[in-house]
């Protein structure tokens, strides 16, 4: 268990790296300008990441029990169904903070502007990741479990 959350924890530094390099290629890395005026946004993203991380190791490890040829597809929407949780876990706390700070009830308002205006780049980035990340994490689960089997047969 304990190598598979350092396989997440690598896959998703390797997204971030993904991204970071993706922002500066069409040269939209964020001044600190953006920083400081979307603050709660940047707070609650890296906050969301670790969250999401301990949900994708849950279903990680009760699947991969299970389902022992279908590495890809797991390691696939592992990868992928966390980035769309990311943007929904941002766009709730968001509408929260919102209700607070405007007193009426924000949270459909923003789940409905961040499902229209983020949605498809959040997407783009977890099929790119999930194909991508996928691949190789699909590749080191079956190391994994071949290693395990392998250390029973000894046992």
């Amino acid at each position: 268990m304990k190598n598979i959350k350092f396989l997440i924890a690598k896959y998703y530094f390797f997204g971030l790296i993904f991204l970071f390099v993706f922002y500066a290629v069409i040269g939209e890395i964020p001044s600190w300008y953006t920083i400081e005026r979307d603050w709660i946004e940047w707070i609650t993203t890296i906050i969301s990441i670790p969250v999401i991380g301990i949900l994708a190791f849950k279903y990680l490890t009760k699947y991969v029990g299970k389902e022992k040829q279908k590495y890809f597809g797991i390691s696939f929407f592992a990868l992928f169904a966390s980035w769309i949780l990311i943007l929904y876990f941002k766009a709730l706390v968001i509408g929260i903070i919102n209700s607070f700070e405007f007193e009426r009830i924000r949270i459909l308002e923003s789940l409905a502007g961040y499902s229209i205006y983020q949605l498809w780049i959040y997407g783009i980035f977890g099929i790119i990741h999930g194909i991508i990340g996928g691949y190789f994490l699909s590749k080191e689960l079956k190391n994994y479990e071949k290693k395990t089997a392998h250390n029973k047969e000894l046992s």
